[in-house]
């Protein structure tokens, strides 16, 4: 069994504040809310914007790592990503509209940290989606693969995008569940989209 480091300690003690009081605080404000000296807190995160880029990758690496889970649970391509829908909107929830918030004004520049690795990773799962749904009968056969997936991922970024006016993320549950519902709309046959009315229905 793997040994917990400090460090990821500190990260996971760090979401639960910044969930509660949001991003705007100082080293010293976070060292005493930790309970550690400010030395421990340097040690471990040579600069806020560390510490604040390290919380924050950690939070995206969880919503990924569900995401794989969501989609290996689906029955069809279809259920799959229904069930990714799902759980990225608890995510959301579960980050909270301050913190979101909040990234626009810290971290300006954040926009999925690493931007090429973190739409490569959308695009390989709305790739292999589209595949999987196409291998199933679902989705349709002409779909240009690179082309859809390219649309799909445009829009996605605007939920790491976060810019001050927080203009489309107003309501991320419902941005990220209606993109999931039009993509699907547009890639469905007359098969898929039986079993895509039983979703919406829901």
């Amino acid at each position: 069994m793997s040994r917990v480091s400090s460090r990821d300690i500190y990260i996971a003690q760090l979401l639960k504040l910044f969930k509660r009081r949001g991003l705007q605080l100082t080293m010293d404000v976070i060292a005493k809310e930790l309970n550690i000296t400010k030395k421990t807190l340097y040690n471990n995160f040579e600069s806020k914007d560390v510490l604040l880029r390290s919380v924050m990758k950690h939070v995206l690496n969880d919503i990924e790592f569900k995401i794989n889970i969501a989609l290996s649970q689906g029955k069809n391509a279809i259920e799959a990503l229904f069930l990714t829908s799902s759980m990225m909107n608890k995510a959301l929830e579960e980050i909270g509209p301050k913190l979101l918030k909040d990234t626009s004004s810290c971290l300006p520049d954040l926009k999925l940290l690493d931007h090429t690795n973190r739409m490569s990773f959308y695009t390989r799962i709305i790739k292999e989606n589209l595949e999987r749904g196409i291998g199933e009968s679902l989705y349709k056969k002409d779909l240009n693969v690179d082309l859809t997936s390219l649309f799909f991922t445009s829009a996605m970024a605007k939920i790491y995008s976060w810019n001050g006016s927080y203009k489309f993320l107003n309501n991320p549950y419902v941005f990220h569940s209606e993109l999931i519902r039009y993509h699907l709309e547009a890639v469905v046959n007359d098969e898929g989209r039986k079993i895509l009315r039983e979703f919406t229905k829901k």
